[in-house]
């Protein structure tokens, strides 16, 4: 698949996503969409997908209109053939080659640069104030971390740079404390440590990075950064989820009091990091509020919420043996045919005849191979032109076409076997598995 491609198949998924959240965000564990948001990930970084009869795009190839198949190589996991021609016809398919750098390559990765250029310089920034941070080393910060020990060490320190708890670092992961922190209220710190713990435990910092680098390929993609953001709040809404279930439902209100007593001032972007107040703080009060237990309905519905999106959206079109239409009475149809009383070659395939049904410079009493490909003739089988109905076709070996370009090409490949000293079919076995060829054949134009 191109990038525009997957660009476009993501899209697709990140708005159902956004259904979905809006219906169903107080209805479901929160995880369920932390879930959705990396299959949406995959979808926009794996340039294949598994084709599925159940795909939405299954069902539009389904129910569109015939058009005429795209010449050139099929790509495993391709949209139905009407979404990718529009798409192929976009000024901004980077995917196309046909130049050795087309000026849209150029533009593609300059926003990258550029973007990927804003989140470096962000977070170097807030890096830079990280260093100016110093340890906490009160007695409940000892024992808290003497009870939440991980493979990874973490510390906790302090900064007047910054009005929010955050966390930050991956293998030495660190929470940083506002140097406002009214250190003796304990049973706050509890709930503000727990929830930082929650994305030390979680790696949040590296799915925020993964988030960061799908948003700086796909930066062309508005949809993209909307899934950015609301999935960024999702990991904060997932995590004051967890905290809930650690401390009881009873305690949800002492929660939201605690995020409300939070200092809302945000110091700029830091994009790789976890900060308490990231998100908005409405949103995510009327979330904790509406925790309820989880239930084993609630399970299923989320496991048949992810299960249905992944195979609907994530899964590209199931591809199907084209079907030839059944031809009606009376219905004109143009054949192409071999006449009974043409000279026969040494491979009995025929001579090559014109449109008007004389030979095409081919003496027929001594003819081994096929004519050169000449302008305006049709090579590789003699034909004639007629209007037929459905009782004037043979039973068999009939071979069909939805275009004369697409026959007359395929005449011309197989000339162009035999010049090369290749079978004639050479190639087109699998078309030519239940014909005949030693008998007549049809060719016939849809």
């Amino acid at each position: 698949m191109s990038l525009l491609q997957m660009s476009f198949a993501g899209a697709v998924m990140i708005l159902a996503i956004i259904v979905i959240r809006a219906l169903a965000i107080n209805l479901l564990p929160k995880k369920t969409f932390l879930a959705l948001w990396g299959i949406a990930v995959m979808r926009l970084l794996l340039p294949f997908s598994i084709p599925s009869a159940f795909s939405v795009y299954s069902l539009i190839g389904n129910h569109a209109p015939a058009v005429n198949p795209v010449k050139g190589p099929q790509t495993v996991g391709m949209l139905p053939t009407e979404i990718t021609e529009q798409i192929a016809a976009m000024p901004g398919n980077i995917s196309n080659t046909a130049s050795p750098v087309s000026v849209w390559v150029i533009v593609w990765a300059v926003g990258v640069l550029v973007c990927a250029f804003v989140f470096v310089i962000a977070y170097w920034k807030c890096r830079q104030e990280f260093q100016t941070s110093l340890p906490v080393n009160n007695d409940f910060i000892k024992n808290w971390l003497s009870t939440h020990r991980l493979k990874r060490s973490i510390s906790i320190r302090q900064s007047s740079r910054f009005s929010a708890p955050l966390t930050y670092g991956v293998f030495r992961p660190v929470i940083l404390m506002p140097t406002s922190t009214e250190w003796e209220n304990t049973k706050a710190l509890q709930y503000i440590l727990a929830h930082e713990y929650v994305h030390i435990r979680r790696f949040d910092s590296v799915t925020k990075l993964v988030l960061i680098a799908v948003l700086c390929v796909h930066w062309f993609n508005p949809l993209v950064w909307a899934m950015y953001i609301l999935a960024n709040r999702d990991i904060e809404l997932s995590c004051d989820e967890a905290v809930v279930r650690l401390f009881g439902e009873n305690k949800k209100a002492t929660y939201a009091r605690v995020l409300i007593s939070i200092e809302e001032t945000r110091n700029g972007l830091t994009p790789l990091c976890n900060n308490f107040s990231k998100n908005a703080i409405e949103e995510r009060i009327n979330a904790i509020m509406k925790i309820k237990k989880t239930t084993i309905c609630s399970l299923i519905l989320a496991s048949f919420i992810v299960a249905g999106t992944t195979t609907a959206f994530a899964s590209s079109a199931n591809a199907q043996p084209q079907q030839t239409e059944p031809v009606e009475q009376n219905k004109g149809i143009e054949v192409v045919s071999k006449p009974d009383n043409v000279p026969q070659i040494a491979d009995n395939f025929g001579v090559s005849f014109k449109d008007d049904g004389t030979p095409a410079n081919v003496d027929t009493d001594n003819v081994q191979t096929a004519a050169p490909v000449q302008t305006g003739d049709i090579h590789g089988v003699p034909v004639e032109k007629t209007e037929v109905s459905e009782t004037n076709l043979p039973e068999n070996n009939i071979i069909y076409f939805d275009t004369e370009a697409e026959r007359d090409e395929h005449f011309r490949a197989l000339e162009a076997n035999v010049e090369k000293g290749l079978d004639r079919y050479a190639g087109f076995e699998n078309m030519y598995a239940d014909i005949d060829t030693s008998k007549p054949i049809t060719y016939i134009v849809k």
